[in-house]
């Protein structure tokens, strides 16, 4: 028997907040799998973010909908293989099935395999998968292992992880990447400010975040208030960037963030979206 609670709770409540999107007046996406991995819990939680900072579970849609215009345009132009990089219950492998792309998941042993069982019941197999701590794992060989070609063109999809992992690890992994694939682009959300030092412009900023913090039982220790760094110490060009917030009038839902108080729109202008090119 899989214990869930090896499982990291942010998945549970990130599948709750997406289990509801088709409820929304302008749904952003469709995503029928994420009922089956949302619970009562993850409904409470997602519920309390909404009570903390209401613009926090309206940042999680306008993500998903980010990343899945980034597979969808990455196949688009050419890209045959999609790695889902600590993706918890994410179901884009079998939402995008018929693009035309190979997919692959990375992640925790318990997520996975948990994953795996709900797929199972609901008579759906789990894509070829590495179960592995990627900050630890020779993560290109053991995909090339379950078929990946490290030359073949590549989209690698990181969302919602960055925020959590420890600051000093996050170079040398994408070095690690960029050593063993040579044509790949890696799509990530984070945080612009210096989380490693607290650094806000104002305290009600610092007491949001640690809102957010405290509802989903978790912490930020890391943000990149310059992106320049991944260019400096890792092989790639920053190919794009911006605020998820800036997405809101080209998703037709800018009367809704130009209706959040001035302090909102400010703070959401630090949680942001960037893809990586190996140069």
């Amino acid at each position: 028997m899989i214990d869930i609670n090896e499982i990291g709770a942010t998945a549970f409540v990130i599948a709750a907040i997406r289990a509801v999107e088709s409820e929304k007046p302008r749904p952003l996406f469709n995503d029928p799998y994420a009922q089956w991995f949302s619970n009562d819990r993850a409904r409470a939680v997602a519920q309390q973010l909404d009570e903390v900072f209401p613009p926090s579970t309206s940042m999680v849609r306008f993500r998903t909908r980010y990343f899945n215009r980034f597979i969808e345009q990455g196949i688009a132009e050419g890209a045959r293989q999609v790695v889902l990089l600590g993706g918890g219950f994410d179901m884009r492998a079998h939402i995008h099935a018929d693009a035309g792309a190979d997919f692959f998941e990375v992640d925790q042993k318990a997520v996975l395999e948990f994953k795996r069982v709900i797929l199972g019941r609901n008579g759906i197999e789990q894509p070829p998968s590495l179960f592995a701590n990627y900050l630890e794992a020779d993560v290109p060989g053991g995909l090339a292992d379950l078929g990946l070609d490290p030359a073949a063109p590549t989209l690698m999809v990181w969302e919602g992880n960055t925020m959590y992992l420890p600051p000093e690890s996050i170079m040398p992994f994408v070095n690690r990447l960029a050593d063993a694939m040579t044509s790949f682009r890696i799509a990530f959300d984070y945080f612009a400010v210096d989380l490693q030092s607290r650094d806000f412009d104002t305290d009600e900023d610092r007491k949001r975040l640690e809102g957010v913090e405290k509802a989903m039982g978790a912490s930020f220790p890391t943000g990149f208030a310059d992106l320049s760094v991944f260019e400096e110490q890792a092989p790639f060009r920053v190919v794009e960037d911006g605020s998820f917030a800036s997405l809101a009038e080209e998703f037709g839902l800018g009367e809704m963030v130009a209706n959040y108080p001035e302090d909102w729109r400010e703070t959401l202008k630090v949680y942001r979206y960037c893809v990586l090119e190996r140069r």
